[in-house]
């Protein structure tokens, strides 16, 4: 139909054909399990999800469909300390966010990507530093762990 929006999965598709790579049932297995939820899926959760939206996809599949598409820039990951890798869409399947994680309830917040941009231009107009935060979770407390404090 002219003029609807293109889903995440069919985003991937027309990226990968454009860059001449192969487009497989893993890789937008991923991209549609990702697209269904708000979730912090690690690498395993994503890969029972995919299992289970098509059957046969085998695990070690999915890893290297999850490396593919970061290395295209559809999927990103974030290192969340205790709770371990996780990931999710990217580039422009996705809005650019941060992490921000509690040290005490491991709650994870998703926050505008744009927070930090003041000090992103800051370090590199004064020490020639490309902050790059969106791999990591910034940690500290959320608002009832402080309250309770």
């Amino acid at each position: 139909m002219p003029g609807t929006a293109k889903g995440p999965a069919e985003v991937t598709a027309q990226r990968l054909r454009e860059r001449g790579e192969r487009v497989t049932p893993a890789r937008l297995a991923v991209v549609e399990v990702l697209a269904a939820t708000d979730e912090h899926l690690s690498a395993e959760q994503i890969g029972e999800r995919a299992e289970q939206l098509r059957p046969g996809i085998h695990r070690a599949t999915v890893y290297r469909a999850l490396d593919a598409l970061g290395e295209f820039g559809l999927v990103t990951h974030v290192h969340l300390g205790r709770a371990g890798t996780t990931y999710h869409l990217a580039g422009e399947l996705a809005p650019r966010h941060l992490h921000l994680r509690c040290s005490d309830c491991g709650t994870v917040l998703d926050v505008a990507g744009d927070i930090l941009d003041p000090v992103r231009r800051k370090l590199q107009r004064e020490l020639d530093f490309h902050l790059a935060p969106e791999q990591v979770a910034l940690v500290g407390l959320c608002k009832d762990c402080s309250s309770s404090s």
